[in-house]
């Protein structure tokens, strides 16, 4: 599994690449980079974030075959939009922030569901976001239950971060939360 918080595989760009007899050029010109940055994205040097869709479009694949994840989070399905935060929390009618802490952790809050005036009901998440991220509502219902699932896990690691860089500062958090975060 790749090392990328949304799974960029270089290898499978390569294979891409080769399977459709697309120069690096032609890849460039077509994803909107440079040719360099082709190349450290061919060897796995650079990660691509935005880029990933226009380069999966550039070698006749979908922007998922060009990752390798476990289970599908929000986050992928999102830079598999070709989107940043900011314009799938605006896509999605969300403050930023509000978008990110449901990518994050999962918790989807007030947006488990939305009044839709047109239909005269109530909309589940999965229904009425699923065409905004470009997923069918199962795959965003799986992905929204991976992104809670993961959560913890991400969390553990950010406090170890924050534990290496201040340690005092750690202490303080698990004080103030009464027990490590």
């Amino acid at each position: 599994m790749s090392e990328t918080p949304y799974g960029f595989d270089a290898a499978k760009l390569r294979a891409a690449r080769s399977a459709a007899g697309a120069s690096v050029p032609r890849i460039a010109r077509q994803a909107r980079v440079s040719e360099r940055a082709v190349s450290l994205y061919l060897a796995g040097s650079r990660v691509p974030r935005p880029e990933v869709p226009r380069l999966a479009a550039a070698v006749g694949v979908s922007p998922a075959d060009l990752c390798t994840v476990e289970h599908e989070r929000l986050v992928h399905l999102r830079v598999w939009s070709g989107r940043s935060g900011a314009t799938m929390a605006e896509a999605l009618g969300m403050a930023e922030e509000t978008y990110r802490l449901l990518e994050t952790t999962g918790r989807l809050g007030r947006a488990a569901a939305r009044f839709q005036h047109r239909l005269d009901c109530w909309v589940l998440w999965k229904d009425w976001a699923a065409p905004v991220y470009g997923a069918a509502p199962e795959q965003l219902a799986a992905a929204t239950e991976a992104s809670r699932e993961y959560w913890p896990v991400l969390r553990a690691e950010r406090f170890r971060r924050i534990r290496e860089y201040d340690p005092e500062f750690a202490d303080h958090l698990e004080q103030m939360l009464g027990e490590e975060p």
